[in-house]
């Protein structure tokens, strides 16, 4: 096992981040996640953290506060790991885990 290796099985983000959750595996209709973009102020952090490049700036749209906010690109490749969540300075995200019934 290599230095990173061992590091990131210690890692509890870096171990939710690979949580396998195949799109066929969940319910119709099932978003992981929910953004509050008029509340976000644009600063990236949550594009830069998640693993699976699920977030992107919406740079087509402006919110109240003036920034572009984040939208949520790719709902099959977010595993809920909510990275994003605990990156955000601004609290703009609500992550939901897909329910039992669908990973069975």
């Amino acid at each position: 096992m290599t230095p990173l290796e061992a590091i990131e099985s210690l890692s509890p983000l870096a171990a939710a981040s690979r949580t396998p959750r195949p799109a066929d595996r969940r319910p119709p209709g099932f978003t992981p996640l929910a953004i509050r973009s008029e509340r976000c102020k644009g600063c990236e952090l949550c594009v830069a953290a998640c693993p699976h490049q699920a977030l992107a700036l919406d740079t087509s749209v402006v919110n109240p506060l003036g920034y572009h906010p984040v939208r949520f690109v790719d709902a099959v490749a977010c595993t809920s790991c909510a990275i994003c969540a605990r990156v955000c300075p601004d609290v703009v995200f609500t992550v939901y885990a897909p329910p039992k019934v669908a990973l069975r």
